[in-house]
């Protein structure tokens, strides 16, 4: 079957497409959601920002496949072969990767929030600010995994086999679940949680919209244009911290302490300052 044939048939109506041979097609921003792909080969596909949301991949052939910016939301890949796939900036959240080898693929800035890849081999996958919120990876492999400033919140890492994994400002929170006895501040992760201390950190656009940082220390942090809407920083001190062009929309300042904060260009559109009063617009320069 060629692409031409693949897309006719699908456009009439077929979505059983187990076990096809579509191996080096070119299928860019191709509509195949909800398509049965079980066991077909698609090895080296150009599938570049195609919609393959909810669409059933177990134990495809996906290697070395084109799939930056493709849409597999709820997607079925158990089983799948991604080794060495490009899936920067793809859409895998609630898609169900388990037993998937996605050694050696790229995800970075991939969406992955509430993905199942228990038992999936990650050696070498390149995760670098991918969002793995509440994602479940127990018993995966992560040999040799970048995952530096990924989002962690609530990511199930149980029983996961973490060696020379690079942690770098991954933000994680109380409820990220790491295998017993390793500890994500000395690999260089940051809790997020209320009372920690943060004191001169550099995350400048770092994603913290709805956070809980009550009573948090942090003094002197570099967070340029960081997203802290809606953010809870209630008696957090901030003194000396550079929030130039950072997005505080909604979030609570109350009793926060901004002595020597730098706010210029800090959108506060309806943030509550420390005095408690509700900001209405821009902060001007």
């Amino acid at each position: 079957m060629n692409p031409d044939e693949l897309l006719i048939e699908y456009e009439a109506g077929e979505r059983d497409f187990c076990l096809v041979d579509l191996s080096g097609a070119n299928l860019t921003h191709a509509l195949l959601r909800e398509a049965d792909f079980t066991q077909a080969n698609l090895s080296h596909a150009n599938l570049l920002r195609a919609n393959l949301s909810r669409t059933t991949l177990g134990a495809a052939n996906l290697q070395g496949a084109e799939l930056e910016g493709a849409n597999l939301r709820g997607a079925d890949l158990s089983g799948a072969d991604l080794m060495e796939a490009n899936l920067i900036a793809a859409n895998l959240s609630f898609a169900s990767l388990t037993g998937a080898d996605l050694s050696c693929a790229n995800l970075m800035s991939a969406g992955l929030i509430g993905s199942d890849l228990n038992g999936a081999n990650l050696f070498r996958v390149n995760l670098v600010g991918s969002d793995l919120r509440g994602a479940k990876l127990i018993g995966a492999n992560l040999w040799e995994t970048n995952l530096s400033g990924a989002y962690l919140y609530e990511t199930d890492l149980s029983e996961a086999y973490i060696e020379q994994v690079n942690l770098q400002r991954v933000l994680y929170n109380e409820k990220t679940l790491f295998p017993e006895g390793f500890d994500p501040i000395d690999a260089g992760a940051y809790l997020i949680a209320p009372g920690v201390s943060l004191s001169g950190i550099d995350l400048s656009g770092i994603y913290l919209a709805g956070v809980n940082l009550r009573e948090a220390n942090l003094s002197g942090m570099e967070l340029r244009n960081a997203n802290l809407m809606w953010a809870d920083l209630k008696d957090t001190d901030l003194s000396g911290a550079n929030l130039m062009g950072a997005n505080l929309s909604g979030a609570n300042l109350t009793g926060a302490n901004l002595s020597g904060a730098n706010l210029d260009g800090a959108n506060l559109s309806g943030t509550t300052m420390s005095d408690g009063a509700l900001h209405k617009v821009f902060q001007e320069v």
